[in-house]
């Protein structure tokens, strides 16, 4: 997907500050949006450009290259309305807010980024590339017993995995993400050393690229206990019971994006009911949509 879900969640802020007509944060949150799609979205996309071109995988290529297109598209999108943004701060009589508020918008915003750039790669077995791409070739090439090629595909993935790592949040100047780089690569580096053993059946540790991430995990996510006391908070909110009165099989789940709670409520019959945004610090229910 080539626009990817930290640029989509910037929208709920983006549409928040369009309706409250603040042209200064509206500006910066569409800045924050292009810059998710610069170190996250296009560094993906090249890398499995160049890995599908190498290998040989030319619809995989062009569909690669199709969102390249796209990623650029939705830039230029987010680039030029914050420039239309900033020119109705510009013609606006009413004073701006503080500098100090400002200040704490960029902080937030900052902190919404760097929550996200971490995001893929840690994630990369769960969904993704992994999942849609290199699971269905592994799953081929195993119903042919073809078990050096399993352990090759596998090695793949361990490198476009230490490849995202290196691309976006060591690229971008995050800490201590250089030893999940190497932690994949030296699990590639192992997986293509039995590949040359050419084995008759798989190893148990083919499979630990699933694990890898989990093991060196950096960032303090918020415990399941806190996720689940935003979400009661945010469903005692007024507009939200009133948006989900009479929905049936609700179903609710809450995101930390770095300084604030993005709380989904959806079903099947609806799809998406609502969205809370619930302030990280206060707990207060800032926007319900």
């Amino acid at each position: 997907m080539a626009i990817r879900q930290g640029t989509a969640t910037t929208e709920l802020f983006i549409r928040r500050y369009t309706q409250s007509g603040d042209f200064e944060r509206l500006a910066r949150w569409h800045a924050a949006a292009a810059e998710c799609l610069k170190h996250i979205s296009v560094p993906m996309n090249e890398i499995a450009y160049d890995y599908y071109k190498r290998n040989g995988y030319e619809k995989w290529a062009a569909r690669a290259k199709k969102e390249a297109q796209e990623i650029q598209k939705q830039f230029q999108f987010h680039r030029t309305r914050a420039q239309i943004a900033r020119q109705k701060l510009v013609e606006e009589t009413r004073n701006s807010d503080s500098h100090s508020v400002l200040d704490t918008e960029s902080e937030n915003i900052k902190k919404f980024i760097t929550t996200w750039l971490p995001h893929y790669p840690d994630r990369f077995y769960e969904f993704g590339i992994y999942p849609t791409f290199f699971r269905k070739q592994r799953e081929l090439v195993e119903q042919r017993s073809d078990y050096v090629k399993v352990l090759q595909l596998e090695a793949d993935a361990a490198e476009m995995c230490a490849a995202q790592y290196e691309r976006i949040p060591v690229a971008y100047g995050l800490k201590n993400y250089e030893k999940h780089r190497d932690a994949y690569r030296q699990y590639a580096a192992y997986l293509r050393s039995l590949a040359q053993q050419d084995p008759k059946a798989l190893p148990s540790l083919v499979d630990q690229g699933k694990r890898i991430a989990d093991s060196l995990a950096i960032q303090d996510d918020p415990s399941p206990q806190k996720a689940e006391v935003v979400l009661q908070i945010a469903k005692s909110d007024a507009r939200v019971k009133v948006v989900l009165a009479g929905q049936r099989a609700v179903h609710s789940h809450a995101t930390f994006q770095g300084f604030a709670w993005i709380v989904h409520f959806s079903n099947h019959s609806r799809g998406n009911i609502a969205v809370a945004i619930v302030d990280g610090k206060t707990a207060k229910v800032l926007e319900v949509f």
